[in-house]
């Protein structure tokens, strides 16, 4: 999407086709992309010719706050605390859905979007919170709506391929280096025409997969730093078997028969999970927190007051009072525990049982 050709719509058709193609059933999920590679595309050519050099030239002076942890451990609650910090920016949900034409279209289009959102009460059905487009998106996602073919989030809406693109970008196991290459280029492009629209700011960023990705991330950014959460294993799996739900739902655009979502839940959190604890040493001093979802939810201010001092970020005082304020009314929307069977409570403690020795949960 950095190019003027191949078009967004044979790119999107060619990735779908390569992986198992599309469902009769799930057409009207394929819609919202065939508008937004049809109807934006004058769009996206404007902003190559004004934007493409400019992003290409443009330095990240400030390197990166990684947020790191598995899906529902917590990672988007304290990615919309972080971000009351208006000395941090972040990517929008706007530019994550229309990364091609966020910087031309953002400031003229996003308050529609929100005026929509607030008009037929939409909600974010993920988080289950009124849905807004100024919110913080994954750079993950944003790569898969930037139809880059090497997004590890094609796995979500293609579900047939979601191994193989796990294996190969999340975890980067058997990939050629150039693949390695073409994606650091791709994440970096991102990341540019994000900073750009940001004015400098240094970027708070949270995608799960990057927790699997410590070292191939300083190798980018030596000086990024990182806010690791984790959550009860129990509640997170409980939790991820009812976001795939949603995600079966709304956004895949294949049947999902063929797939066992239970064992690629577990698959995934276990091997970002030893990753994770693999990696972790190579982050050097000052440049790694960790927190517990259960103390930050109980006491989320100590919780960034305690991260800000450990990573030597600006004085936390400057951004106290409007954490405090965010956190209030968001209280009714965290949801601290999910049932779970003791056969599946089993599954989980087999699978993840270093990650969960190494955090002292409860091991069955």
């Amino acid at each position: 999407m950095d190019k003027f050709l191949p078009l967004p719509l044979y790119s999107f058709l060619n990735i779908a086709i390569k992986n198992g193609g599309f469902s009769i059933r799930k057409i009207k999920n394929i819609t919202p992309w065939l508008i937004k590679t049809v109807l934006f595309e004058p769009v996206r050519w404007a902003e190559l010719g004004f934007y493409n050099q400019k992003i290409r030239n443009h330095v990240i002076q400030k390197h990166p706050l990684f947020i790191l942890g598995y899906y529902r451990s917590g990672t988007s609650f304290l990615h919309q605390c972080l971000v009351q910090d208006v000395r941090l920016g972040y990517h929008t949900n706007y530019q994550m859905v229309l990364p091609e034409v966020m910087l031309t279209t953002e400031k003229a289009l996003l308050p529609v979007f929100e005026s929509v959102c607030r008009l037929f009460k939409i909600k974010d059905s993920v988080h289950r919170v009124p849905l807004s487009f100024r919110f913080p998106g994954e750079e993950d996602a944003t790569m898969t709506t930037f139809l880059d073919p090497r997004s590890s989030q094609w796995g979500y809406f293609l579900p047939r391929m979601m191994n193989e693109h796990f294996q190969k970008f999340v975890l980067f196991e058997n990939v050629e280096p150039s693949e390695i290459e073409a994606w650091k280029t791709s994440f970096v492009y991102l990341l540019k025409k994000i900073s750009l629209a940001n004015q400098q700011k240094q970027l708070v960023l949270k995608s799960p997969p990057n927790t699997a990705r410590i070292k191939l991330l300083l190798s980018i950014f030596p000086d990024a730093k990182f806010i690791f959460i984790h959550r009860n294993p129990y509640e997170v799996y409980a939790s991820n078997k009812k976001f795939w739900q949603v995600v079966q739902r709304q956004f895949a655009l294949q049947r999902t028969n063929s797939v066992d979502v239970n064992s690629v839940i577990l698959d995934t959190y276990s091997r970002i999970m030893n990753r994770y604890l693999m990696e972790k040493d190579f982050v050097p001093p000052g440049q790694l927190t960790e927190l517990a979802y259960d103390d930050f939810i109980r006491n989320p201010v100590t919780s960034l007051k305690k991260a800000y001092s450990e990573l030597r970020l600006d004085d936390f005082s400057y951004c106290e009072e409007k954490i405090k304020t965010f956190i209030g009314p968001q209280r009714q929307f965290v949801q601290l525990n999910h049932a779970l069977p003791d056969d599946e409570r089993k599954l989980v403690s087999e699978k993840l049982e270093t990650f969960i020795r190494y955090w002292n949960y409860p091991l069955l």
